[in-house]
């Protein structure tokens, strides 16, 4: 069983805050998260909070812009921004993230298809349906049985696909778009 961790003393607030943040970014709120729970009083770690944003060691956008730079390729919008309200961002800093800064494309549905569809080549053995039996390929190929059997396969491989792309958080349309772009079933839209 897990012992909960020493009560911080007043005095080491500032060295403790100092010491998380050399060993990785925080939001604002998981920082001050970590300070409430090591028992340090609301006054104090709003003050530490505070002097961190003042000397730009604590920069909620900025955390936001990077965490979508470096988790563009394998997430979609509403994952990235369920993950950044989780961690206590502001909804217009997360809007802005996702919009895009200077340096990075926003995250539109164009992009958003490319990324999808990467995901899926990628991890096309989770969604390809079963190949038929050589006795099946044997079997006249009118065969409504056969047919209705490889249709049924299709469908729970593209289901199984949509549900990936749900999981990653690609909106139900990007989703399609980027199945339709990766199965060759490309529509004029």
């Amino acid at each position: 069983m897990r012992r909960p961790p020493k009560p911080l003393a007043p005095e080491r607030a500032w060295d403790y805050a100092l010491w998380l943040l050399g060993r990785q970014a925080y939001t604002s709120s998981e920082l001050a998260e970590r300070l409430r729970r090591r028992g340090l009083e609301p006054e104090r770690r709003e003050r530490v909070v505070a002097r961190l944003r003042e000397l730009g060691l604590l920069d909620d956008r900025a955390y936001a812009a990077a965490y979508v730079r470096r988790r563009r390729e394998e997430r979609g919008r509403h994952a990235l921004r369920a993950e950044l309200q989780r961690k206590g961002v502001a909804e217009p800093l997360v809007e802005a993230a996702l919009a895009g800064d200077g340096d990075e494309p926003p995250l539109d549905d164009q992009q958003q298809v490319g990324v999808a569809v990467a995901l899926l080549a990628k991890h096309a053995w989770r969604f390809e349906a079963p190949e038929t039996s050589p006795d099946a390929a044997a079997a006249d190929t009118a065969d409504a049985p056969d047919a209705a059997k490889a249709a049924d396969a299709q469908r729970r491989a593209r289901a199984r696909a949509m549900g990936f792309l749900a999981r990653r958080g690609f909106a139900p349309d990007v989703a399609s778009a980027a199945l339709a772009r990766a199965w060759g079933e490309e529509r004029d839209a």
